[in-house]
């Protein structure tokens, strides 16, 4: 059973215009984990990467929301990649998230499911 789910698309255009204007600073504030795999995949899918992992952590803090839980999106972190991604919170420990990445040209998205049999205590909805 699933207690939240996440979803965010980015344009890798805007992704890709706002780290020409800003740089390094840009990318170690947004990624203190660092990007060194998007940086070893072919020159072309550069931002395509960076706006994947950036929209992987938007959907994470939307799905953790929905299962009751305050995270900002700096203390998600998005590690390795392929098959050895890993999508971990600071802080948060015990909880099973289930997610996936995609981008294309001009898009990058992501979803992620909080899995409900992961939660020690079943969670309420904010306010009931």
């Amino acid at each position: 059973m699933a207690e939240g789910v996440g979803i965010d698309v980015v344009s890798v255009k805007r992704f890709k215009e706002l780290h020409s204007r800003y740089g390094e600073r840009f990318l170690k504030k947004l990624f203190p984990e660092g990007v060194d795999y998007c940086f070893k995949k072919r020159r072309g899918e550069l931002y395509g990467c960076l706006a994947a992992r950036f929209a992987l952590k938007e959907a994470a803090v939307k799905a953790l929301s929905q299962a009751g839980f305050t995270v900002s999106i700096n203390r998600v972190r998005v590690r390795g990649g392929g098959r050895e991604l890993r999508l971990e919170v600071e802080g948060l420990e015990g909880v099973e998230l289930l997610f996936s990445i995609s981008h294309e040209r001009e898009f990058a998205a992501a979803v992620v499911i909080v899995k409900g049999e992961s939660l020690r205590e079943p969670l309420r909805a904010t306010g009931q």
